[in-house]
Parts: structure tokens; C-alpha cells; sequence
């Protein structure tokens, strides 16, 4: 799967899970975050390693200045120091699987998010 394709399939995820006005980030807006809603700022890591710990930090200081909540899509694994990282500052990490285009919470607020949807 492709950056882009990885990107559109995080977006029909946002809104699915019910922030609706998603968008793919473009121009200068991309350099800050993939995906964007009037309450959620998205980022996609369509790499296989393991998320680190700088990723959920820098989702977590974008969004506080913006004032969204954080997202963050996965396709591979979590570190747990990124994890234990994105439970105390908010960050829903959601892992996302190409082959059967499933949804899965790796982290506190992404296991309350598949299980309630996004609030909007």
C-alpha cells in the first residue's frame, strides 16, 4: 500500500468512526499532519518498524497548540515507551491493517475510540 492509498484509508476511517468533514492535509498544512477534522489532527505512519516515542510527542504538542485531539494511524508495531508515552498525553494511536482493512486501539484513547466512534 502506498503513502497515499494509506492516507485515504486512515481518512474514510475518521470518518466512519464520525468526524465526517476529514480531509486530506495539503500545501503547507501537510507539513504538519496527514489528516485533519474540526476536532482531530491525523497522522499515518505507513512504515512496518515500530512507532517511537517522537512521533507521540510531537502529535501531542501539534494538537495541544491547535487544540484537536491527536490521532495517530499505524501500520506497524508500538513501542511501549510510545505507548505508555500516548496513554498519559492523549494520543489515540489506532493500527490500521491493509490486507482485511481492519481497526484496532493501541492505546487507551484508540481502544475507547473504535469502541465509541470519535465525539463530534
Amino acid at each position: 500500500m502506498s503513502d497515499e492509498e494509506a492516507v485515504e484509508l486512515c481518512r474514510e476511517w475518521m470518518i466512519y468512526l464520525g468526524a465526517a468533514d476529514s480531509v486530506v492535509a495539503a500545501g503547507a498544512a501537510r507539513n504538519s499532519c496527514d489528516l485533519y477534522s474540526s476536532r482531530y489532527l491525523g497522522w499515518v505512519d505507513n512504515s512496518r518498524g515500530n512507532l517511537d516515542v517522537d512521533a507521540v510527542e510531537k502529535a501531542a504538542a501539534l494538537a495541544a497548540t491547535d487544540g484537536r485531539q491527536p490521532l495517530i494511524f499505524l501500520r506497524g508495531g508500538v513501542r511501549p515507551v510510545a505507548q505508555e508515552r500516548a496513554d498519559v498525553l492523549g494520543v489515540a494511536l489506532l493500527n490500521y491493517r491493509e490486507r482485511d482493512r481492519a481497526l484496532d486501539g493501541r492505546s487507551r484513547l484508540g481502544r475507547e475510540i473504535i469502541a465509541t466512534g470519535l465525539a463530534e
